[in-house]
């Protein structure tokens, strides 16, 4: 909702004369569109339809939010106040009750304007028409007031996106690389009781709270294969498309997505979060490049819930993703530690906890960048990655792209990563997923580095998910460490003078669960609370419903996109920068400690 720091940003331009005619006047049409704009429908009788139902929730939206941020502003303006001085607190406060006086004469004018559709009933029971879009007057009276709203619609969570879907960014849309800001709506509320916004508040909390067990509930194996409707679907598919075309801007069915973001998905990378903190404990340079190399094929299994191939949803540009791993076997760290506080997680449990953070910042290419890290023993992880996916016939080819840099800040070392491409093979029958390519783990301090190659399986004969790797060092062009197995199964090592073990048996390794805010404590971009009515309608086999949700995101974006393309607003990253040809989290674990 509203913090102290949104406060003050908004008492320096409202006070101090910041923000320009300009900016005012853009953030007044932001929060006439959040009233006034119905969303995109694709013919007139969906319109006709829409039209009433939307113009009910958006005033109950208004009324609510509206009740809401009188409370909050007024716990905001006596904190803030604490840091100025007598004159600007009390300049402040009558800047707060002009606003509230005015936004609450704002809604009470817009009951009484009139809806080009004809007379409607709005929340409060008031009849009331409205127009379809009026222009500001700049000479009446209107225009103060829609003055006064833009300080409403900046302070209401300008951080985050609303349930409606209006501001998404279309992963199948086409977009200049970090051209566009994603610009914040208001949450829709289906009812507001009047003057009950504590109550209010909790069955909203209910009610997003209610998706949280289309989460938590274990994946089991959809080992079905497709049926006859879906197998039309895939047939016309195909028929748009060639081998070797890139299908970054070719939508997919949506039966064959599975029930997360792709964020989620690189968080499951840590689902061992015990072997990846043992990187960090090993005592010698060779020692931690075998951990490292252990983690890392320990790593892939974690991430395919089932033997059929499934696609997470594709992150809209500022969707985010939070998480924590308890570490096994690792005693509780500190839990009031500034640095957990100050982290991009702090509610995580303590010091010792692994924290993930993601967040999809760039369109096209669709990069996604992510950071780790371990406070107790000063582990960082940063990742940028885009996908790039082509057609090969009866299989689909994703490329990862990117780097990713392993540094242990205790030990001054980096380790660069790369990772395999994914094919989901026999699209036309029951998918499943393979990995194959050649990638590396090096240490440019050390000299130790790891080649790992997954190798497909051959049209005949061969077996599937198969691995070969060797570790060695820049000094000795003989590997002193062989490694060969499934990655999904079990994979074993032969070191120098012959000792072989067994390397990494998965079977044998507890998947440890990720830990994530409820959906009602989260961001309105993160990607649970982004996704729910999708993941809730995949998760009762409601295909249809789960379409028609994917489908009012893509219809949202559209509008959404012209929208900006007429302001020429610019998206900023919230969580990341980017550095070269990379993104780095803003506020990494080095930097809070000074190491």
């Amino acid at each position: 909702g509203i913090n102290a720091e949104y406060g003050k940003q908004w008492y320096q331009r409202r006070v101090r004369g910041a923000a320009d005619a300009d900016d005012r006047d853009r953030w007044a049409r932001s929060l006439e569109e959040t009233i006034y704009r119905p969303p995109a429908l694709n013919n007139s009788e969906n319109a006709s339809r829409h039209n009433i139902n939307d113009l009910q929730r958006k005033l109950a939206e208004v009324n609510g939010y509206l009740s809401l941020l009188e409370e909050t502003m007024s716990g905001m303006v006596q904190q803030v106040s604490v840091e100025l001085d007598p004159s600007d607190s009390a300049q402040l406060e009558i800047c707060n009750n002009a606003m509230i006086s005015s936004l609450h004469d704002c809604v009470e004018e817009m009951n009484k304007l009139e809806f080009s559709a004809g007379k409607v009933t709005n929340a409060t029971g008031v009849k009331a028409v409205m127009p379809e879009h009026p222009a500001p007057n700049n000479n009446s009276k209107d225009s103060n007031v829609v003055e006064l709203a833009e300080e409403a619609a900046e302070d209401i969570d300008s951080g985050s996106e609303s349930d409606n879907s209006d501001a998404f960014c279309s992963a199948d849309e086409e977009f200049d690389e970090c051209e566009v800001e994603a610009k914040p709506a208001v949450v829709v509320l289906e009812s507001v009781p009047s003057k009950e916004i504590l109550e209010l508040q909790k069955a909203s909390d209910n009610e997003l709270d209610a998706y949280n067990q289309y989460y938590d509930v274990k994946e089991e194996e959809d080992d079905v294969v497709i049926d006859q409707s879906n197998n039309s679907v895939i047939t016309h598919l195909l028929s748009q498309v060639r081998i070797g075309m890139d299908l970054t801007r070719i939508p997919l069915p949506t039966f064959i997505l599975e029930k997360r973001s792709l964020l989620e998905m690189y968080a499951e990378f840590l689902a061992h979060p015990d072997i990846f903190v043992d990187i960090a404990q090993r005592p010698t340079p060779k020692d931690r490049m075998v951990a490292a190399v252990r983690w890392y094929l320990s790593a892939f299994h974690a991430g395919r819930r089932g033997s059929v191939a499934k696609k997470p949803y594709n992150p809209v540009l500022g969707e985010t993703f939070k998480c924590y791993f308890d570490v096994p076997g690792m005693l509780d760290g500190d839990q009031s530690s500034p640095v957990v506080k100050n982290g991009p997680c702090p509610w995580a449990k303590s010091s010792s906890s692994l924290v993930f953070i993601a967040e999809q910042v760039s369109h096209h290419p669709p990069v996604s960048a992510f950071y780790v890290e371990h406070p107790d023993h000063n582990i960082e992880v940063n990742a940028s990655i885009w996908t790039k996916s082509k057609f090969l016939g009866l299989s689909i080819g994703v490329h990862m792209i990117g780097d990713t840099v392993l540094t242990l800040l205790d030990h001054g070392e980096e380790y660069h990563v790369t990772f395999p491409n994914g094919y989901g093979r026999s699209i036309l029958t029951r998918p499943w997923v393979e990995l194959g390519g050649k990638c590396h783990i090096n240490c440019p301090q050390t000299g130790f580095n790891a080649e790992i190659e997954f190798l497909c399986k051959p049209f005949y004969g061969g077996s599937r998910h198969t691995l070969t790797g060797t570790i060695s060092h820049v000094a000795n062009n003989k590997p002193f460490c062989k490694l060969s197995g499934e990655w999904n199964n079990v994979m074993h090592a032969e070191f120098e003078g012959g000792k072989k073990e067994v390397f990494v048996d998965i079977h044998s390794i507890p998947i440890i669960k990720k830990l994530c805010l409820p959906i009602s404590k989260q961001g309105e971009w993160e990607s649970r609370r982004l996704w729910r009515h999708v993941t809730k309608a995949l998760a009762e086999n409601d295909v249809d419903a789960a379409s028609n949700e994917k489908f009012s995101i893509e219809e949202h974006q559209r509008d959404l996109r012209k929208m900006r393309e007429e302001t020429g607003e610019v998206h900023k990253q919230t969580l990341f920068h980017k550095d070269g040809d990379n993104w780095l989290f803003n506020n990494p674990l080095s930097q809070r400690k000074g190491l």
